[in-house]
């Protein structure tokens, strides 16, 4: 498969050597970042562009990977050489299909996708949705793409990507900054990084996949885990106390909003 990418930011180069994991999958990409393209010329398997049309000329499926104020003006540079065949993906968040489609037309295949980070390590996570313009082969196409950095799921109602950016896309930094905390504790009581990352990395990983494993609710791992007069139940007490949840979900609500007012600034600047 021919496959483009525009922008080669931390979230492309994560699909880019998920991608090369398909021997047969053929790359281009551009960016205007001359140091960012000299990366992928020294690590070889990608073959770099002169600019975003040449990317769009030679591909199939096109990533759209640039920030979300600099979407706008690539589409504007490729809408004349995109074509009704090929599939524009737009992993730029806050960017609609409809906002898109203004630039371009309606005619044109697009899919709008929120991977996250984690991708890197091929544990990413991808929410997407298609336009009508997009069939059923399309849609195989680019899953079979993101396979290779991480699992998809597709999104019902468009207005869930704020809620999706939020969970999946920030969420993993939101989880770091727990970890941080943690690390932090340990070695203030004393604990050798190496041993305090084991302990912390181990552990979360463990709970996650017995939850996972399980199907049982995190309230009821709670339970399992506490004694009544225990260590946890002390814990988790000030964790209530200090309306942990409520601050949890301020964060998260925090960022779909952020994502929400991406989306809205777009539409106004375009009208």
């Amino acid at each position: 498969m021919k496959i483009g990418i525009i922008g080669t930011g931390n979230m492309a180069s994560s699909l880019i050597k998920g991608f090369q994991s398909q021997k047969k999958n053929k790359i281009y990409c551009f960016d205007l970042d001359s140091k960012k393209l000299s990366f992928f010329k020294k690590a070889g398997g990608v073959k770099i562009a002169t600019n975003n049309k040449e990317v769009v000329e030679k591909s199939e499926i096109i990533f759209l990977c640039v920030k979300p104020n600099s979407v706008s003006i690539v589409l504007e540079e490729i809408k004349k050489t995109l074509t009704p065949k090929k599939l524009l993906v737009s992993i730029a968040a806050g960017v609609k299909i409809s906002y898109i489609e203004k630039y371009i037309g309606r005619k044109f295949k697009i899919i709008r996708s929120m991977p996250n980070l984690p991708c890197l390590v091929s544990k990413g996570v991808f929410g997407f949705k298609a336009n009508s313009r997009a069939n059923i082969k399309d849609i195989e196409s680019f899953l079979l793409l993101v396979s290779t950095v991480g699992k998809a799921f597709e999104i019902k109602k468009e207005k869930d990507f704020d809620y999706i950016t939020a969970i999946s896309g920030s969420g993993p930094a939101f989880l770091a900054e727990y970890i941080a905390a943690q690390l932090v504790y340990a070695g203030s009581k004393g604990l050798s990084s190496s041993l305090a990352k084991q302990l912390v990395f181990e552990t979360i990983i463990g709970a996650v996949e017995y939850l996972k494993v399980t199907g049982i609710s995190p309230s009821a791992f709670v339970d399992l885990v506490s004694s009544p007069g225990g260590t946890t139940v002390e814990g988790v007490n000030v964790l209530k106390n200090k309306k942990f949840t409520n601050i949890i979900i301020k964060c998260f609500d925090s960022a779909s909003k952020k994502s929400k007012e991406i989306a809205d600034k777009l539409v106004l600047e375009k009208n």
